[in-house]
Formats: structure tokens, C-alpha cells, sequence
């Protein structure tokens, strides 16, 4: 029988010499022969098939150490153990799946945030919104856009990550459109953020939809100070432009860029849709 070296061994198995080593050095697969003098390693040929087996293993992308295992299973043990690792595979596309979604959907977000950004801040206008699915939450007690409601949203955060995904940087709340007399008067119905996954069946009962349509908005810098001249602009605006004497007002912050230092850089855009003709 043809003793091979390393460097043959590796030419065969289209491999490198570098993993042959490492599997020898992790009692993978060792050399069937190693010269004491020349400490040359040396295969035969039914080692072919047993790095080729290692090779498919890995491609499955089992660990090493479940490798070693496996290369000592039998029949339904052998199956099973593929089956498990065919279930985690399952489980990694799902969360690669998640994440290009919601890099899609932030991607989504900062178009979006340059869109609104092109008109000037404090004014009023009008722009066309697409439908948006939301993950919502009634809030359990009043909270003012004066309050800090960040313990409040991180439920909304912990719904996502139970579900196998995350929070995107944007949130909000929904509040009904009225001539509120002080900002005190304003209380948050729902808090919300946008999803992207479609891979959460279980947060199918949280979920709520943004309506398409014709908005009219109005967007700032987060600021508390003059966020209810902002919101009397808006309400006065849809007073006019409208027959409806009420709607809901949404309320999304979105982050400006990543380099974040307090509340100020977030954007916020009030909106309120405008009855279809």
C-alpha cells in the first residue's frame, strides 16, 4: 500500500497542509506513519476518506469537538446527531434572516430621516408615509411627552429580543389629535416601534399597523421646551386642512447618527393623517 506525505495528503483531500497539521494536533486524525528520524508524516490511502468525512462535518459546521463525537456514532445515534445539527443551521438562517431585515429596515429609517429632514425644522408640511408594521404596547399608567419613558419602551425591547430578534433605534408613542390647553394634558396611549422580522408568530397579538397615506407633520429636534408649540402647530394645521375633528397623532424619534450623546439628537416627527377624499 502507497504511504502518502503530507503535502500528497493534501493535494488528494483538497485540503491545506495547515489543516492536516491542526487535525493532528487535536488527535482528529493523526498520520498513520511518522518517521522517528525525519519526523515526515505519512497517510494511506483509506485516511483519504476519513479527512473527506471531516471535511463534510465541518462544511456542516459542527464544531471540532462535536466532530470528534460524531465520528464515533453509529446508525440512529449518527442520524440524530445531523438532525440536531440540521435544527441549529435551521435556527442560524432564522437569525441572519432577522438581522438582514432589520439592517434593511434601518437602512429603511435613515432614507426615510433624510426625507423629513429636507424640510425645514418647526414647519408643518406634507408628505406621503407607507403602510408600517409596529410592535405596540398600551402604556399602564399617564406619561407626558415631559416625562423620561425609557423604562416603559424597554418592554418593548424585551417583547423582541424573547422573540429572537431586537429593537430597532427608533420608538414612539400615539396619543388621540385634540386642542389640548398644556402639554400636561398630553398622555400616551401606546408606545410603539417598527418591526421588520417576519419570523416572531408570538408577538402576532402585539402587533399593530401605522396606516398608508397622506400625512401632515411636523419635525424637530427632541427638545421639551417647545415640543407643545410644535404639537399646536400640527393641531392647528389639520383644524384647517380638514372636516375630521379629531385623529391620532404619532410620535416617532428616531436617532440622527450613530456618534449619539444625549436626548437632543434624536429627530421627532409629529404626524396625523389626513382623511381620504
Amino acid at each position: 500500500m502507497r504511504n502518502f506525505t503530507i503535502g500528497e495528503m493534501a493535494r488528494i483531500c483538497n485540503v491545506s497542509i495547515q489543516a492536516l497539521r491542526y487535525y493532528d494536533k487535536i488527535d482528529l486524525i493523526k498520520p498513520a506513519i511518522r518517521n522517528p528520524e525525519t519526523n515526515y508524516r505519512y497517510y494511506v490511502i483509506h485516511q483519504v476518506f476519513q479527512v473527506n468525512i471531516i471535511k463534510y462535518l465541518q462544511y456542516a459546521k459542527l464544531p471540532i469537538e462535536e466532530i470528534r463525537q460524531v465520528l464515533t456514532l453509529k446508525g440512529d445515534s449518527l442520524a440524530n446527531a445531523l438532525t440536531k445539527q440540521s435544527q441549529n443551521i435551521d435556527d442560524q438562517i432564522r437569525r441572519l434572516q432577522n438581522s438582514q431585515q432589520l439592517i434593511s429596515g434601518q437602512i429603511q429609517q435613515l432614507n426615510d430621516l433624510q426625507q423629513i429632514t429636507n424640510h425645514p425644522a418647526g414647519v408643518v408640511y406634507q408628505r406621503h408615509i407607507k403602510e408600517r408594521t409596529i410592535l405596540q404596547l398600551p402604556t399602564q399608567q399617564p406619561i407626558t411627552p415631559l416625562d423620561y419613558p425609557d423604562r416603559e419602551t424597554s418592554q418593548l425591547d424585551r417583547l423582541l429580543i424573547e422573540n429572537g430578534t431586537i429593537g430597532n433605534l427608533q420608538y414612539g408613542f400615539s396619543f388621540p389629535l385634540r386642542p389640548y390647553q398644556s402639554i400636561n394634558e398630553i398622555h400616551y396611549q401606546k408606545m410603539l416601534t417598527q418591526v421588520f422580522t417576519n419570523q416572531a408568530p408570538k408577538l402576532q397579538t402585539h402587533l399593530g399597523r401605522i396606516p398608508a397615506g397622506t400625512y401632515l407633520c411636523i419635525f424637530f429636534y427632541w427638545n421639551r421646551q417647545q415640543y407643545f408649540n410644535h404639537y399646536q402647530k400640527l393641531q392647528q394645521a389639520f383644524r384647517h386642512q380638514s372636516a375630521e375633528p379629531s385623529g391620532i397623532v404619532y410620535e416617532i424619534s428616531s436617532v440622527n447618527n450613530y456618534s449619539y450623546h444625549d436626548e437632543h439628537d434624536f429627530i421627532t416627527e409629529l404626524s396625523v393623517k389626513l382623511p381620504e377624499n
